[in-house]
């Protein structure tokens, strides 16, 4: 790690500156009880813990120019990179890994390790898509952030005004969506949907059908909260239906071509160009079971079509590093919406676990402020982080259940930014 410090110092120096087929056994997406809060709850540690901040001094985007790493990165850091990365894989006894790591000046790094397919023994590439769980909520609140910007739709507005039939759904506005203060029950935990799921893995659920089952609220809504993935999907059918156009092609017009994220799509409505896909494996680590064989979908088709706009994307590690460094760096949306996203003050006094803005999740890792997402459904993990004091962003993704892809950020954030 010698050869990242060295060349870390100038990042240093910047930072202080400015700124096989599923069984009802398996587990999925995200089951948050009461007192813990997102898609995906790794067991907390000394390195990673959330943060519990009133206010936050917003984004801090590098003065102009950046200073530069050199031209392209150093090729001794992305050796001490690649080469953590590999020992995390065997560490962790995980199928396989695929990280990125973007620094202020805009170098990018990404490093794979071990297999997408175990059977075949299919090697993760840059280009291999892995399932990123709830990430996909950043994508959808950027998105209703940005149309609240236009006009198309006002955060107060009440649920009812887009889906008057929804139990309810005059006393829920979309902010309450955003941040889980609804009270709506989350689909994956609401009665026989974990057997409906996991007994037919190739069936393909409509938004209609998976909102049919969901179960009793939670609270009333503003007075609580509970990370709900329904919230998500009522939002995605909200903005589908105030706009008259689908997520994929919004998420896609808005932010994926512009950003040149080719390598990212939303499988409920879209084709994806690519056969390159890792499969998901379920515990145990020493006999994993893959859950993805046959399927069309990642992590399976029946997970993925009911997680929908809550879930539903798939990426690349290069690709979400792009995205969060784009999206939290200030180059998505304007200043006020980006400091509604992080604005985690509503969701505070109910103690979540991790501190919960719209769409956005705030932490500690390593001692170091984070802001981004995890994400999880059934043998996929992903963390996507962005630290505001170092502009530097890292993206993990594994495709196993047994990963805690927390713990593994923070060992790049100690190698990249606290150097022994």
């Amino acid at each position: 790690m010698r050869a990242v410090a060295a060349v870390l110092a100038l990042v240093t120096a910047f930072a202080a500156c400015g700124s096989p087929t599923p069984t009802p056994s398996l587990t999925f997406g995200p089951t948050p009880s009461a007192a813990t809060s997102p898609a995906i709850t790794p067991t907390p540690t000394a390195a990673v813990t959330p943060t519990a901040t009133a206010t936050d001094p917003g984004p801090t985007p590098p003065a102009s120019p950046a200073p530069s790493l050199a031209a392209g990165l150093d090729p001794s850091v992305a050796a001490s990179l690649q080469a953590m990365a590999d020992a995390e894989r065997v560490k962790g006894a995980f199928p396989g890994i695929s990280a990125a790591v973007v620094f202020p000046d805009g170098s990018v790094w990404t490093g794979q390790s071990g297999k997408a397919i175990l059977s075949s023994g299919t090697p993760v590439t840059a280009d291999t898509l892995f399932s990123i769980g709830s990430i996909t909520k950043t994508f959808v609140a950027a998105l209703a952030l940005r149309l609240a910007e236009q006009g198309t739709i006002s955060l107060s507005d009440p649920l009812s005004k887009y889906v008057p039939t929804f139990p309810n759904a005059r006393n829920i506005n979309l902010s309450e969506l955003l941040d889980h203060r609804s009270g709506i029950h989350d689909v994956f935990t609401s009665p026989g949907m974990a057997n409906a799921i996991t007994s037919a893995p190739s069936r393909i659920w409509t938004v209609d059908q998976v909102l049919a089952r969901i179960g009793k609220p939670y609270f009333a809504p503003g007075h609580g909260y509970q990370y709900s993935n329904t919230n998500y999907i009522l939002l995605g059918l909200v903005i589908e239906k105030a706009t008259k156009k689908t997520i994929a092609s919004l998420v896609r017009s808005e932010f994926l071509d512009p950003l040149g994220m080719k390598n990212t799509w939303f499988q409920p409505e879209e084709k994806v160009a690519t056969t390159a896909f890792a499969h998901g494996y379920m515990t145990p680590a020493s006999k994993p079971r893959d859950v993805s064989v046959g399927q069309k979908m990642l992590p399976y088709v029946s997970e993925a079509t009911v997680a929908g706009s809550a879930g539903g994307f798939v990426s690349t590690a290069a690709d979400l590093a792009r995205w969060a460094s784009a999206l939290y760096g200030g180059g998505v949306l304007d200043q006020s919406a980006l400091a509604s996203m992080i604005d985690v003050s509503p969701t505070l006094p109910y103690k979540p676990a991790y501190p919960y803005g719209f769409g956005f999740e705030q932490a500690t890792i390593a001692g170091l402020r984070a802001w981004g997402h995890r994400g999880h459904l059934d043998g996929f993990w992903s963390s996507m982080w962005y630290l505001p004091d170092s502009h530097i962003t890292i993206v993990v993704l594994t495709n196993d259940e047994w990963t805690n892809t927390q713990v593994v950020t923070a060992q790049f954030v100690q190698a990249l930014l606290l150097p022994k």
